[in-house]
């Protein structure tokens, strides 16, 4: 006797659940690799855009007998301590006495004709270069100015750090660096960066002033600490910058985490470890006591 030969019409239940997982593994394989594409992309351009923000400014030192843009993009809160040379200078204007329209007031973020009033506009020209493709927030600003850079008295000539030049805590530190050619190590000395700036509750708020790591030696008053804070969640563990030749660069964090913690609250954390002293030993190399 024979029997009938039944042919498979199609996959089991268990056949079918493997494929599904197989698809799925595929899926997400790609998804990373489509988002890890996408990240370089977007540090490629955040990193073009900076070497355009340096170019243009030390294309406006020498359409101004050698006098840098000035790093400060504000003159609200420390009324009085920039000249109106130093003013002339800003490279954004995002909020002055006579200009109260370049804040939002709903934000508190620079608008469109803060960037138009700055002294790097016609050096830029594109509102598209003032914003990181990494940035998450809706600024219209991303980069801040290296705030020891293209200043007159020093440090961002912010009045905050003293009554006096140099200001009692900040010492040999203090150091005035307005011309191009006051910068004696171009390739090592950073001219722009992403900048995230925090308020006191980690929100991300407007960059003010240029960007800052105090530069002290960790003996008496002269305390190391950031400032400011680098964009370092943008592109998780890493920061990307310009340096004053024109190129760029992207810093490898050397403890990602750690950092993260002690900029909570607005970067003013005192520490001294190799991130720091990256960031310490680029402000203004050859001029800086450290």
């Amino acid at each position: 006797m024979s029997f009938p030969h039944h042919r498979r019409t199609g996959f089991t239940l268990t056949e079918l659940m493997v494929v599904i997982s197989v698809m799925g593994l595929l899926l997400s394989f790609l998804i990373v690799s489509l988002s890890s594409v996408q990240n370089t992309a977007q540090a490629t351009v955040d990193l073009s855009n900076q070497g355009q923000i340096v170019k243009a400014n030390n294309t406006f030192a020498l359409d101004n007998k050698g006098r840098l843009l000035h790093p400060r993009n504000e003159d609200l809160l420390f009324n009085g301590d920039l000249n109106d040379e130093a003013r002339e200078r800003m490279w954004v204007r995002d909020y002055v006495y006579s200009d109260p329209g370049n804040i939002d007031s709903s934000t508190g973020w620079g608008t469109l004709e803060a960037l138009n009033e700055g002294a790097a506009w016609d050096y830029i020209g594109n509102a598209d270069i003032y914003k990181s493709p990494l940035d998450p927030t809706l600024r219209l600003r991303s980069y801040s100015l290296n705030s020891f850079v293209g200043v007159n008295k020093g440090a961002d000539d912010n009045s905050t750090y003293g009554t006096v030049t140099p200001p009692p805590y900040f010492g040999t530190n203090y150091t005035p660096c307005p011309t191009l050619t006051g910068i004696r190590q171009p390739s090592r000395t950073m001219g722009c960066i992403i900048e995230e700036n925090h308020d006191n509750n980690g929100n991300v708020v407007n960059n003010l002033h240029g960007f800052l790591v105090h530069p002290g030696t960790g003996t008496g008053v002269f305390i190391p600490y950031w400032e400011d804070a680098p964009a370092i969640n943008w592109d998780p563990g890493k920061v990307h910058l310009a340096y004053m030749d024109g190129s760029t660069y992207t810093y490898a964090l050397s403890d990602y985490k750690q950092l993260g913690d002690d900029l909570v609250g607005g970067g003013d954390t005192s520490i001294a470890s190799p991130d720091y002293i990256f960031f310490r030993d680029i402000m203004l190399p050859g001029r800086l006591s450290q």
